[in-house]
């Protein structure tokens, strides 16, 4: 797991990064809202788990915690859920009734502690209130993005990721060309559909973002950013017209495999047997 920093006075982002043999890195973003009810929005991936407390606990202590919003229930987003859920045992689960009840076929929900959230619902959050909205583009159609009214602050989900050719804490860091390439590689692996979308309701969707006028977007697989959101989506519309991400077969994979090197997992199966 990489280190936590803050990305606005009352955001930390709580990343990690997985990279993706010959195309890049992939940024994880997990975020601790700092409201009156404190949120954490996502909670990183499961082999991280241990450290992911630990970064959290670095923040606040989590029995302070009043909310866990899960933006969908992938994988890299819901890694230490039930770890957080026991540490912070005043927190709500906010997130799409579905979402709830699809993971307890791999863990027991408390339902009980369910606050329901779905499109255009808002979250009161003591000082503050949490708009919920379905991002322009999406792997799950579950996926739930926040925006937050007193700050202008929008969590945008997967929309706006990008495979990156370095780690950095600021979308600032990275050349345009750089970004706009990673942005659509990202788009078109995350969305495959996009090339298929009526180009007049995409940019009906695109515009209802714009209206937002977000000074500062948290996607879940960027840096932070006060970059230009008609910029950014600008970029998003082009998926309509970028061919989809071409997935590796086999031979690739094994390729890619080689230029990661030996697994943890690998060394550990050679020393049990040594």
């Amino acid at each position: 797991m990489d280190e936590p920093y803050q990305a606005s006075p009352d955001v930390y982002v709580l990343p990690t990064h997985i990279p993706i043999p010959g195309a890049g890195n992939l940024i994880i973003n997990a975020y601790l809202l700092l409201a009156e009810e404190p949120v954490l929005v996502d909670t990183g991936v499961f082999v991280e788990s241990p450290d992911f407390i630990a970064a959290l606990e670095s923040i606040m202590p989590p029995r302070d915690l009043r909310w866990i919003w899960l933006t969908h229930d992938d994988a890299d987003h819901t890694g230490s859920v039930q770890k957080v859920m026991e540490v912070a045992p005043q927190a709500r689960l906010a997130t799409q009734a579905f979402t709830a009840l699809r993971m307890t076929t791999w863990w027991p929900v408390p339902l009980d502690r369910v606050r329901v959230v779905t499109f255009e619902d808002r979250l009161d959050v003591g000082d503050r209130t949490l708009r919920a909205i379905r991002p322009p583009t999406y792997d799950n159609p579950l996926s739930t993005g926040i925006f937050d009214e007193s700050t202008g602050t929008l969590f945008s989900v997967d929309t706006f990721g990008a495979i990156l050719p370095e780690v950095t804490t600021s979308c600032a860091e990275i050349p345009a060309e750089a970004l706009a390439q990673g942005m659509v590689a990202w788009g078109t692996l995350d969305a495959p559909w996009a090339h298929l979308v009526d180009i007049g309701r995409f940019d009906s969707v695109l515009d209802r973002v714009r209206q937002l006028q977000p000074n500062l977007i948290l996607s879940s697989h960027l840096p932070a950013a006060t970059a230009s959101c008609d910029r950014f989506l600008e970029i998003v519309r082009s998926l309509r017209d970028a061919d989809p991400f071409p997935l590796p077969d086999h031979a690739a994979f094994e390729q890619m495999l080689a230029m990661m090197g030996p697994s943890p997992a690998t060394d550990g199966a050679t020393l049990a047997t040594a």
